[in-house]
Order: C-alpha cells, then structure tokens, then sequence
C-alpha cells in the first residue's frame, strides 16, 4: 500500500499562515482543555472568589518575572528549544495540577504561565518573520480561526472529565495535547520547514529595551489594546464559571457559558474581511465598546442570570473581534531590527493582565459582590475603547 503524507500536512510544511495556524490550534487545545476546570479546581481548594484572585495575581507575577527571561533562553537554547521548553511545561503544568492540592495547584498555574511565555513569544516572532505587513490582517484571523473548536469545545469536554472522571482525566487530556503539540513541531522542523528555522542572532536584554518600547506611542497604545483584550478574557475565563457555580448552576452549565463565549472565535474570518475592507481601528473601537456596554449591562442584570449571561456572551463577541485584529497594531508598527526585543516587552500584557485585574478584583471582592467585577471590566474596555480612536483612521 502506497504511504504518502496526508494533504494537509504538505500545506502546513510551507512557510505561511497554515503552518502558524495548526501549531497554535494544537496548543488551544492544551490550553482550552483545563482553561475552566483551573478557576472551578482553585475556587474548590480556596474557598473564596477573593482567595482565587489572590491565587491568580501571584501567578500573575511569576509569569511577569518569566517573561523577561526568555531573552536569555532565546540566547542560551535558541527558539526551537524555547518553544520546545513551553510544550514540556505545559505538559508538567498538566501533571501538577491534577495531584489536587493546594501547592500543586500553584505550581501548576505558574508552569502553565511560563510555559505559555515560551509558546507566546517565538511564535510572535516566527509570524513577524515570515508573514508580511499587508497579510496580517488575513494571516491573524485565519490563526484565531482555527483555534476556535478547542475554545468551543475542550473547556466543556475538561470540565466534564473533571467533573466525572476526576482531575486526573482532564488535566491529563491537556498533557497529551501539548505532547501532540511537541511533536507536530518537531516533525515541521525535521521535514526542513523554513518558517521553523531558529534564529541565530540573539536578542538584547528586554529590561533595557523598556525604555525604548515606552518612547515610541503606537507601540504604547498597542500594548494597551492587547492588554484590555488579554485582560476581559481573563475576567471572563474566572468569574462567568464562578457566577454560575454561585448561583446554583452547576460545574458544566459554568463550562457552557465559556464554551459559547469561544464559540464566537468562529467569526474571525468574516471580521478579517470587515477590517481588510474598512479598517483595524474602526474594528477595534466598536469592539471594546460592545464589550464594555455589554459587560456593564450584566453587572446591572447579575440578579437575573439568564439575561446577565447573554451580555457577557455579547462581551465575549467583541473581545473575539479583538483576537481577530488586536495584535496588528503592534506588528504593523513594531520596527524590523528591534523584534525580538520589543516582542518580548509587549508580550507583557498577558503577565500585566493576569496581575493587575486579580489584584482590582481581590479589592473589590473584599466589599462587594461579583457584579462589581463585571463593572470593572466594563469600565476599562471603554476606557481603551476612547483610547483605542487614536489609531490612524485607515489604519
């Protein structure tokens, strides 16, 4: 019997999106997989919404402190072993968080966090190296796009088999992901593809690179834009799952919110269009204005959790047209020559956003309820949403 490779491997094997694309849809699903059983297994263990917070901005720090050192593996190992680095601690994240105690659940966030960094940044740096300016805005949504059915789907099949069939079962689904994930990278790269070739030229310390990234003001507003996005999925990923625990809904109605939430992922190639044709800015303000509008209206609705759980949907369809388009500001305007340093300072938004908004939310717990969180979110993607006009118009 003839043995030939299958059709879309030979695609994904050429320097291009698809290549992007079906890496980054394998670690969705390492990453979907335990993104909503982590927040039910903490509240589990912790006790409290507020104790989750706390859990999640000391995570949050870890990861910041892991991101500033990947300049120096990027020199030490180089990408492919960087990026190799963040599938194995994914994989032991995975391990940890399925023992079920406190401390292992710790160590398993801030693996997922740093292992996360290292997938994060050299596939930013991969995509700026071989996807040109004008093709981001078909090359992004594509790469959204094909994660969609791992966000729809595994957080509801995760909280299923946790809900089940124990942690165990989950997080070890996740753990054979992300060894799927290790090893489609390396059959890439042994097949000789050249968008999987790792850089020679190492980047410069990214402390001393701060400065720089702060001076230049699209670069700035970029970071912003990423970070309000990062940090409205954050809230969502956390409290859309505690709210309908609290309110009597159980562990899967939690995870089907989130499913749903993702489910709106599948628009991303419709919104490319829109923007190819009309624009990233205007794409990018009438989405953090629906989901602040739509955020607000849920905390004023936390009362009535069938209506408040249709806004945060409707949040989460602005916050998918942000993952669409959300990062071209900064890899339109990020210079050539300073890539790798300025990738590794803007990528400081998922470690800001993981820190910051935990640290609001821990606050405002110790007062209020849950509703306050959600007017919270809203609030700031408005904010960002009036910032967000000072894109070029065409731009």
């Amino acid at each position: 019997m003839h043995v030939r490779h299958p059709v879309w491997l030979s695609a994904v094997t050429r320097p291009g999106s698809a290549a992007f694309a079906l890496l980054f849809a394998l670690e969705s699903v390492a990453r979907a997989t335990i993104a909503t059983t982590i927040p039910l297994q903490a509240y589990a263990l912790l006790e409290s919404s507020r104790a989750v917070s706390v859990a999640f901005m000391t995570v949050g720090l870890a990861g910041l402190a892991g991101s500033f050192a990947m300049p120096l593996l990027i020199r030490r190992m180089r990408r492919r072993w960087v990026y190799s680095l963040g599938g194995v601690c994914l994989i032991a994240a995975a391990l940890l968080l399925g023992l079920g105690g406190r401390w292992s659940l710790l160590g398993g966030m801030v693996l997922r966090v740093f292992g996360v960094a290292c997938l994060n940044i050299t596939l930013s740096l991969y995509i700026m190296d071989y996807i040109q300016r004008g093709d981001l805005v078909r090359s992004e949504p594509l790469r959204l796009t094909a994660s969609a059915g791992a966000w729809t789907l595994c957080p509801s099949l995760g909280v299923y088999l946790y809900a089940h069939h124990g942690a165990l079962a989950a997080y070890g689904l996740s753990a054979c992901a992300a060894l799927v994930l290790l090893a489609t990278f390396w059959l890439l790269r042994l097949g000789d593809n050249p968008a999987l070739v790792a850089a020679r030229r190492a980047p410069p310390d990214p402390l001393a690179s701060i400065g720089r990234f702060l001076a230049q003001p699209r670069l700035r507003l970029a970071w912003l834009i990423a970070f309000g996005r990062s940090a409205w999925w954050g809230h969502f990923f956390t409290f859309a799952p505690l709210y309908m625990v609290t309110r009597g809904y159980g562990e899967i109605a939690a995870a089907l919110v989130i499913s749903l939430g993702n489910a709106m992922l599948f628009l991303n190639l419709g919104i490319g269009r829109f923007a190819a044709r009309f624009g990233v800015r205007l794409v990018i303000v009438a989405a953090f204005g629906t989901a602040g509008a739509a955020s607000l209206a849920a905390a004023l609705l936390v009362d009535w959790p069938p209506a408040a759980v249709i806004f945060l949907l409707a949040g989460a369809l602005g916050c998918s047209a942000l993952d669409a388009v959300g990062n071209i500001p900064f890899l339109r305007s990020v210079r050539a020559h300073e890539r790798p340093q300025m990738t590794t300072v803007f990528r400081t938004y998922l470690d800001m956003s993981d820190l910051l908004p935990p640290a609001l939310f821990a606050l405002l717990l110790s007062f209020f309820g849950l509703a306050s969180v959600f007017c919270a979110a809203g609030l700031w993607m408005l904010a960002i949403g009036l910032t967000a006009r000072l894109l070029p118009r065409g731009f």
